[in-house]
């Protein structure tokens, strides 16, 4: 659509950073600008010859309803060419929605209409829109609120009090007062406040059910100043009131036996807020005499109620016959409706948050020992070893990827022997790349899973399960984390999902080590370079800068030895002018102009080495051998656009030179050509 001459435009509607796409008669998207890119995560050459009304670009009103067809802004500028402004929402290419504004103007060329121009831009985040927005989010959001404190958990998993979440969701500030009718029955009735509080904070310091419950009719016996008091709960399955907690009772009353046909208990289970029963009036009470004898008179039977459902019954039980006001039975019922809650509570605590809890304790220990340390290797090793201790696992491993992202090596391992540590590569295993494919992956037997591509060696290691796990930093697989059992294990969605989360947090600290590794050494870097520069700035002698430099760069590159060579004034023979950490026997090994590194160097570029025992391009193969050197990089000196020697890098492990290591090397080349052509220049001068 666009001629060569129009290409600077193109340019300007790209450093736009509002989201523009131009749409022909056709419905086809023609151009797809850099902001559209950033708002939306489609790319240009996803969206670019596609239907704006695809399944990759999804437009949606505010009751969710498709819009692309029935709303087409193409169908309503061709009836009336007026530009357009609406509010929409728009499906990211994560899957996330957000709300942005459209302006729609038509695209005339020559007089006729071509399309459309649509800019656009994210306002989720405006307040103003807060409503709009709120109308949407509320049918699919679910918002977690304690059902004790009834504070809520916002989208950092952060608990803000009610009044804090809703200013920070656009409702306004808040000011706190107090209704008429509240304040009369809070002062007027301050010792039922208080012995409410007394009782609620009792029974809200544990969830464990048994404390619970305990805690219950204890309290009550205590604010209530009754004789004793006792909890029974239904059980679903039998419909039967059981025993569950007393206070002041004995144990052969307490268990006497069942209560269903106590009028109390019929009252109770009917939903009446309190029920009073005098036992020694009923002659045909079943329990008179167990009554009598036990010392009791009247009964207050209080439904427990969630959520309108009866879980059970709350009694308390009077020496002598009492008169309740209106407002104590209120209060009794209060109690009890709290009490329901930490019951319930504590129901679920135990089935479901006891298991959180643990998970919690884990991760916590994980994430201690992997956040006591920025180096990567300490990082690694801590995570193998801490995992496979928290969860009961034979061993684990890490694999990260290389910088090319194309193959996984072996950086961490604990539990396991060296022979299947060096069994082969794994990259080509179905379950590896299902990981590096962010999916995690559980096998039972590893033995017969067609997945596992090195069976016996696992059975031989004694290894039954796997699971799998991919390695993400920043939205990125950055590698894998197997975790390894001795005996067979289904491992359950939990705990994928748990070791998932493990594995992401161990991307991260993996991340981090990292960058703190890179940021320090960069920062050695730096000194060094400026160590060399003083050097230069304070002598002339061309030799002493260039053994700074060759004790300087083994030592925050972490290298073996380094040398340098220059080229003699016929420009074809290159003399040792420096070196460091090298035998006498190495240096004077022969020449080495003829290595096709050398060659390479001296033509503009560096060379990286990674093996020089075997490499071609190295004739001394055997000296190096014998030297102990295992990798080299070769860099070129260069002063005025021109070649006057090389820098040679020499390590004693196997090693892949990153490109921050190149380019500091560069420099320090960079560096000692200059000096070497400035002691030049002044003995010339000299002269």
């Amino acid at each position: 659509m666009f001629d060569k001459k129009a290409r600077q435009y193109i340019q300007i509607l790209n450093s736009i950073p509002d989201g523009l796409y131009i749409i022909d008669n056709n419905r086809l998207i023609e151009f797809w600008s850099r902001g559209a890119e950033t708002i939306t995560g489609f790319t240009a050459e996803e969206m670019t010859g596609r239907k704006c009304s695809g399944s990759l670009l999804k437009h949606e009103g505010e009751s969710g309803h498709v819009i692309c067809d029935s709303e087409c802004p193409l169908t309503a500028i061709t009836k009336d060419p007026v530009p357009i402004r609406r509010n929409l929402f728009l499906t990211t290419k994560d899957g996330n929605k957000i709300l942005v504004e459209e302006h729609i103007a038509p695209f005339h060329i020559d007089g006729k209409l071509r399309g459309i121009v649509i800019v656009f831009r994210n306002i989720s985040d405006f307040k103003g829109l807060r409503l709009f927005q709120i109308r949407h989010e509320k049918i699919e959001r679910l918002i977690p609120i304690c059902g004790w404190c009834k504070k809520i958990r916002n989208d950092s998993d952060e608990w803000n009090q009610l009044e804090t979440f809703l200013t920070g969701e656009g409702f306004g500030d808040f000011t706190h007062s107090m209704c008429p009718a509240c304040a009369e029955k809070i002062f007027s009735k301050k010792i039922y406040l208080e012995s409410y509080q007394g009782i609620c904070k009792a029974i809200s310091t544990s969830l464990s059910l048994d404390e619970v419950l305990k805690l219950i009719v204890t309290n009550v016996v205590k604010v209530m100043n009754v004789k004793a008091s006792l909890l029974r709960l239904l059980n679903k399955e039998t419909n039967q009131l059981e025993l569950a907690a007393y206070h002041g009772l004995s144990r052969g009353y307490a268990d006497k036996g069942p209560v269903d046909y106590d009028a109390s208990i019929d009252d109770a289970l009917a939903g009446k807020p309190v029920s009073i029963y005098d036992i020694t009036a009923d002659k045909n009470a079943r329990y008179r005499k167990e009554a009598e004898k036990e010392g009791i008179r009247s009964i207050l039977s209080i439904p427990l109620r969630f959520r309108e459902e009866v879980i059970g019954v709350l009694r308390m039980y009077t020496a002598e016959p009492v008169s309740y006001s209106d407002e104590d039975l209120k209060f009794v019922a209060a109690i009890a409706e709290q009490a329901a809650i930490a019951i319930m509570n504590a129901r679920i605590f135990e089935k479901s948050v006891s298991r959180e809890k643990e998970y919690l304790n884990v991760f916590q220990a994980v994430t201690d020992a992997v956040s006591s340390t920025l180096n990567v290797k300490e990082v690694l090793d801590l995570i193998v070893k801490k995992i496979p201790e928290v969860l009961n696992l034979k061993g684990a491993t890490i694999r990260l990827l290389d910088e090319e992202g194309k193959e996984l090596k072996l950086v961490a391992a604990y539990g396991l022997s060296a022979r299947y540590l060096n069994k082969g590569p794994v990259d080509t295993e179905e379950n590896i790349r299902e990981a590096l494919r962010e999916s995690p992956v559980a096998i039972n037997d590893a033995a017969t899973d067609p997945r596992i591509r090195y069976k016996k060696e696992a059975e031989a290691e004694g290894i039954r399960s796997m699971l799998t796990l991919p390695i993400i930093a920043r939205s990125k697989v950055i590698g894998v984390l197997r975790l390894l059992t001795g005996h067979p294990r289904d491992f359950t969605q939990e705990e994928i999902g748990f070791a998932a989360s493990l594995a992401k947090q161990c991307g991260t600290a993996i991340e981090n080590a990292r960058m703190y590794e890179k940021q320090y050494r960069e920062v050695r870097y730096l000194k060094a370079i400026q160590e060399v520069s003083k050097v230069i700035s304070s002598t002339l002698d061309s030799r002493e800068v260039l053994d700074t430099i060759v004790r300087k760069i083994p030592e925050i590159m972490a290298t073996k030895a380094a040398t340098i060579r220059l080229l003699d004034e016929t420009g074809k023979k290159l003399t040792l002018a420096a070196s460091y950490g090298l035998s006498e026997k190495y240096l004077g090994r022969g020449p080495i102009e003829a290595e096709d590194s050398i060659a390479v160097a001296l033509d503009g570029k560096p060379v990286a080495i990674f093996d020089a025992t075997s490499d071609p391009r190295v004739t001394y193969q055997d000296e190096s051998r014998e030297e102990g050197i295992r990798s080299m990089l070769v860099i070129p000196i260069v002063v005025r656009q021109r070649i006057i020697g090389i820098m040679r890098l020499l390590t004693d492990t196997y090693r892949n030179f990153s490109q921050d290591e190149i380019d500091v090397a560069v420099a320090m080349a960079e560096q000692g050509g200059i000096a070497i052509e400035n002691a030049r220049i002044y003995e010339q001068l000299k002269k």
